[in-house]
């Protein structure tokens, strides 16, 4: 059975919160559990070639607080930096943080870029999503990019790089 309607509320509901002071309401509005459901079953049922992964974390009663997703690096810049691999995305519900569950979804990533020969890895945030950069360099991540992104309206949003070089050092080597 697929998580992808688990995985897609969850995706929703945080960047929801996430990012309400961050995103014109326009864009918010555009997320729908629905389209991001389709989205994540897509990804979810992509072949192992890909070098796509994705991991979920569950509450007590089984259900999904949270997620992360990562593969082969996309951007050619920060695979050029020695960063071949990416942590796409990582989302964990309010109620759930504090409690160590993003730290073992990165770690888990982690594990499985390491799998596949990939020894640095890199995120990109928001720089203004203060939250996700604390818990970053909490992990021990640097600094090593950063790019400006326009999504769908005329403020240009800047996102940073964090990378690491040693995937290990997610893995507590």
């Amino acid at each position: 059975m697929s998580d992808a309607h688990a995985i897609a509320a969850v995706h929703v509901s945080v960047s929801r919160t996430t990012y309400a002071n961050l995103l014109p309401a326009e864009t918010l509005d555009q997320f729908s559990v629905e389209r991001r459901a389709k989205q994540w079953h897509k990804t979810i049922e992509m072949p192992d070639s890909a070098g796509i992964a994705v991991f979920v974390a569950e509450d007590a009663d089984n259900m999904i607080v949270g997620f992360g997703c990562c593969s082969r690096q996309r951007s050619e810049v920060l695979a050029a930096k020695g960063f071949t691999g990416e942590f796409q995305s990582i989302y964990v519900l309010p109620l759930a943080q504090g409690r160590g569950i993003g730290r073992t979804l990165m770690a888990e990533m982690a594990r499985y870029l390491s799998s596949l020969a990939i020894s640095g890895g890199a995120c990109w945030t928001l720089r203004d999503n203060e939250v996700a950069r604390r818990f970053y360099e909490a992990l021990n991540g640097e600094v090593v990019g950063e790019q400006a992104h326009g999504p769908s309206t005329a403020v240009a949003l800047i996102e940073v790089a964090y990378g690491w070089r040693r995937l290990g050092s997610l893995l507590g080597e």
